[in-house]
């Protein structure tokens, strides 16, 4: 299981990779009960939460995005997931152009990280990124939070 703290967007790559930024170091998969402030890096454009399991059907994914005053409880593949001043983000295989490179692609079709970077890519008008500036400088940002029960 990990968080991003998304910064940008990598179209010519799949899983984690499609999707630039830190990880969360309070996220341990060990752990029955995780909690904490993002606020590990910068403010990001949105995070992003990856439950690996061993069917790739049944990962968990969550996209969320800061939102003052929000407060959500989501089930998401088997994990029960709390937002704070935070919004989930819903999203699906709609969002990749038919003349994507990469469109019949069955790794890259089927892979939700993927998925999800077109659709960031096109509601946030980014541009495809190759090897960002690091953003591990940390903040005192502290609007987005999360609990995993």
């Amino acid at each position: 299981m990990w968080l991003k703290y998304v910064t940008g967007v990598d179209l010519g790559r799949h899983c984690a990779r499609s999707l630039h930024g830190g990880y969360s170091k309070f996220v341990n998969p060990n752990e029955e009960v995780m909690q904490g402030q993002l606020d590990e890096f910068e403010p990001p454009i949105v995070w992003y939460l990856c439950g690996v399991t061993r069917r790739w059907t049944t990962n968990a994914h969550l996209a969320f995005e800061a939102a003052a005053g929000d407060q959500h409880e989501l089930q998401v593949e088997g994990l029960h997931v709390t937002l704070t001043d935070a919004r989930p983000i819903p999203f699906g295989p709609e969002a990749i152009p038919a003349d994507d490179p990469h469109a019949g692609d069955k790794a890259f079709t089927t892979c939700r990280n993927w998925q999800f970077a077109h659709h960031l890519a096109k509601e946030r008008e980014l541009k495809s990124i190759d090897n960002p500036p690091s953003r591990g400088r940390r903040s005192n940002w502290v609007r987005g939070q999360m609990r995993l029960v």
